[in-house]
């Protein structure tokens, strides 16, 4: 009986609680979310990034995006993955009203502060804190409201990044139909010309009549006509369609570096080059025509390109 009695109080108990907390879970959704509005991607000129030992600038000049006080280009993908985060700001629950900030890094010493500019003017401000445990939101700040709310997504990576971060690391972009390719490596020098159109080589008439297979002449040979394997000259023209660096060098110009080791020149509807220099634990220092800035490339990276010349001799062995 006294069991019997002890599990009913247990189940009161339980019953209890279960209404409290439904009820306590109901208060909290009685607020009102701000009411954010979207904000037109094209009409942001600016954007500040403001940490606590850092401001970070990027600006909006003749539809280019430029970061920091240089006035670097900017990664065009970096940009439109900051844009998209904050002209469409989804607040979805509110966290905190207590201004206990540090709990959520909102506080001076961890928040990243972002203020989105159309002209002179601040058009919005987030404060972003840490990630929600579930990665599936963030905790943000808007303009000058003191309370803590969940964003959707896990949008902190997209800021929390350094002017070096935010560059623009595609050093040459080769769009043009290339035709002559010279690559010079020390003392030895090879240029490389694309036939006009690959043509049938004559066969005799017992060939035909054998069904030989038809024989074509080479896609790319010398400019003193010998063969090359076209795979491998595709392939270092291929690479440079959208050749990016690991990093550019701070403190140094193009005019800081000569006697390369190795220069790749390409023709197409204008003349591209790029050269590497002696290479630095495991990486290139590069310089191309494409861009200002002398940079890094990993030696794989280099590597496509750096090709010992007579590899590309077709030998036919």
């Amino acid at each position: 009986m006294k069991g019997k009695k002890e599990f009913a109080i247990l189940f009161f108990l339980i019953v209890v609680l279960v209404f409290y907390i439904k009820s306590e879970k109901g208060d909290k959704t009685r607020y009102d979310l701000p009411d954010i509005t979207n904000i037109e991607t094209k009409d942001v000129t600016g954007i500040n990034i403001n940490k606590k030992d850092s401001v970070t600038t990027l600006i909006r000049e003749n539809d280019i995006w430029l970061v920091g006080t240089q006035k670097y280009p900017a990664d065009p993908s970096a940009v439109d993955k900051m844009l998209n985060d904050i002209s469409s700001l989804s607040l979805t629950a509110l966290a905190s009203e207590s201004r206990n900030y540090s709990i959520y890094e909102l506080d001076d010493d961890k928040k990243i502060e972002i203020r989105i500019l159309k002209g002179d003017d601040v058009i919005r401000t987030v404060s972003i804190g840490k990630p929600a445990s579930s990665y599936r939101h963030t905790f943000v700040m808007i303009d000058d409201d003191h309370r803590v709310y969940h964003a959707e997504g896990n949008i902190r990576a997209d800021f929390d990044r350094s002017i070096p971060d935010l560059r623009d690391k595609r050093v040459m972009a080769v769009q043009d139909e290339i035709h002559e390719l010279t690559l010079e490596k020390g003392d030895k020098k090879m240029t490389i010309i694309k036939a006009a159109s690959p043509v049938s080589v004559d066969v005799t008439d017992s060939q035909k009549e054998e069904s030989a297979p038809e024989v074509t002449a080479p896609k790319w040979t010398t400019s003193d006509g010998m063969k090359v394997k076209d795979n491998e000259v595709e392939s270092i023209i291929n690479s440079l369609s959208d050749y990016q660096c690991d990093e550019f060098i701070d403190g140094k110009t193009r005019e800081d570096f000569t006697s390369p080791v190795y220069t790749a020149t390409f023709k197409g509807v204008k003349e591209y080059s790029i050269s590497f220099y002696e290479k630095q634990d495991e990486k290139y220092p590069a310089v191309t025509s494409e861009n200002d800035y002398p940079f890094m490339v990993s030696e794989w990276k280099a590597n496509k390109i750096m090709k010992d010349l007579d590899s590309l001799l077709d030998t036919g062995q």
